[in-house]
């Protein structure tokens, strides 16, 4: 049974005296959670005699790294599917990027022998996801290994789960913005449980070596999680809010689990309160998964627009309250929807929720036209769900677009609709341009409508402005040829497709709820070509 006093360090010796002491109690306690047994065992009596929280480190950097160690197994099967199926090195990788890159595969495609796994080379990594359960397992490679980690490919796993499993899911649940999740990659780095490429560096990160070898114990510790009784288990290991939930309706056991659960979100609250020199965008949201943000987002919202500014309309729009509109109505006010990043993105959030709740509806739509910079397909959305006289104007201007994402974008929308306006859309776009770069994303976006009128006015227009594809260029690389590589330019053009391709898989579901809307033309409608 395990042995416990109140407030002291009562777990046995870490047997890696090189870590902080909260870890070495943590892993400790995992070992004496996975000793333990229920059957027996005076539960209250148990829980009283616990450590306090602030002993072991927090839920949020236990869980951390429990997932960590997990996650870090995932990254080391990328490289063995890599290695095995798609005949990478991902040495040269990891050193020359997308110059290592097989040459035997296309950048993206099935994984050979597993089809239901799509593979992805970018830069120097690659992402393996899973076609049915949305799986994106996402690695670079450095050191010529797949262990070190990245925390917006870790966010995007987390948020691409469906089914996660026990312990995943509990990260998630602490965790309701996945951008937080840099607060404890940050928090484990200074525990020592985190160790970076280069000693001067703080990304990429890895497990230290001490955490590593832990691994069978962590492995049985989520075993137990997955089948025993987690309110002991939690307990055990100090994540208390937990145990305080699986306590709910045992007043004897509430006793003794509610304290200790809120001082363990009070805890939280300071060490957020106290990461000044931190990301000021994910402290908000993390004070905002603890329900304690109200001021910092109203503050955030006066402020010249940020990346502060970005999570705080993110966080209101999570929350979805309209006593929230008056704040966001003043915000749209006062930035310019063309202007600086990320005055685009903050304005166009900000009239999608104000158009939710019908605040001042007439002067919302009235400005949509305004919409500018790389978010002109995200106002297209808006008109054709909010206001469909305008959308024809924006979708003009978008195919029109100096900027490529706004012509990719609304390109993929028109795909997905693949209406007989649509196409329209996106052949006038082919009669008014012979850029080769301007028409790449319509083009694309025609051929995968697979109507005939359309595949023939892009062969036609292909006629007409033949490309001459460049030669590239070779390079010599540790004693060998590589190559050919190309322009910058020549590379966007020829992938067009797949962008468009990767574009319409993402904005389908959305869009096809506005599949059905048809756009009048504006009575002005000369000047949006010319």
């Amino acid at each position: 049974m395990l042995q416990a006093t109140h407030g002291k360090d009562v777990f046995p010796v870490c047997p890696y005296p090189t870590m902080h002491k909260k870890i070495q109690r943590l892993l400790a306690a995992i070992d004496q959670a996975n000793q333990s047994e229920s059957d027996g065992v005076d539960l209250p009596e148990l829980l009283t005699r616990l450590p306090d929280p602030g002993t072991l480190p927090s839920p949020w950097e236990a869980w951390g790294l429990i997932v960590l160690l997990r996650h870090r197994r995932r990254q080391q099967w990328v490289q063995t599917m890599v290695e095995t199926r798609l005949d990478g090195n991902i040495a040269a990788i990891g050193q020359m990027g997308s110059l290592g890159h097989p040459k035997d595969h296309p950048r993206r495609g099935s994984l050979p022998g597993m089809p239901e796994w799509e593979y992805f080379f970018h830069g120097r990594g690659c992402c393996l996801n899973h076609k049915v359960n949305g799986d994106a397992i996402d690695v670079d490679f450095h050191d010529g290994s797949a262990n070190y980690f990245d925390t917006y490919f870790f966010e995007h796993y987390l948020n691409s789960l469906r089914h996660a499993e026990p312990p995943e899911q509990r990260l998630q649940q602490l965790h309701p913005s996945p951008e937080a999740v840099s607060l404890f990659f940050e928090n484990l780095r200074r525990l020592g449980v985190l160790v970076p490429l280069r000693d001067e560096s703080t990304h990429p990160l890895r497990l230290a070596d001490e955490v590593v070898e832990y691994e069978d114990s962590i492995d049985q510790f989520c075993q137990k999680w997955a089948r025993d009784d987690r309110l002991m288990l939690a307990a055990i290991i100090g994540d208390w809010l937990s145990a305080d939930a699986m306590a709910e309706g045992e007043p004897a056991l509430q006793a003794i689990t509610g304290p200790k659960a809120k001082a363990c979100v009070d805890l939280r609250r300071s060490e957020l309160r106290a990461m000044t020199n931190f990301r000021s965008s994910d402290v908000l949201r993390g004070l905002a998964d603890l329900g304690d943000a109200q001021q910092d987002i109203s503050a955030a919202l006066e402020r010249e627009p940020s990346g502060l500014t970005s999570a705080a309309i993110d966080i209101i729009a999570q929350q979805d309250d309209p006593q929230w509109c008056p704040a966001v109505f003043a915000l749209t006010c006062r930035i310019r929807p063309d202007g600086q990043v990320p005055q685009p993105y903050i304005w166009t959030r900000a009239q999608t929720f104000l158009l939710r709740h019908q605040h001042k509806i007439d002067q919302v739509v009235q400005s949509l036209p305004d919409c500018g910079g790389t978010q002109i397909g995200e106002g297209v959305l808006l008109a054709l769900e909010y206001a469909p006289e305008h959308a024809l104007p924006l979708i003009r201007k978008a195919l029109r677009s100096s900027i490529p994402c706004n012509r990719t974008d609304v390109a993929a929308l028109l795909a997905v609709i693949n209406k007989p306006w649509s196409r329209r859309e996106l052949l006038a776009s082919l009669e008014h341009s012979n850029d080769q770069a301007v028409t790449a994303d319509a083009r694309a976006a025609l051929l995968e409508t697979c109507n005939e009128e359309a595949e023939q006015a892009v062969v036609a227009w292909e006629k007409r402005n033949p490309h001459e594809n460049e030669p590239g260029t070779y390079l010599e690389v540790e004693g060998r040829t590589v190559g050919p590589f190309f322009s910058v330019n020549e590379v966007m053009l020829k992938q067009r497709g797949e962008y468009v391709r990767h574009a319409m898989q993402e904005i389908h579901d959305r869009v096809m709820k506005v599949r059905h809307v048809v756009p009048p033309e504006p009575k002005s409608w000369w000047k949006f070509w010319g």
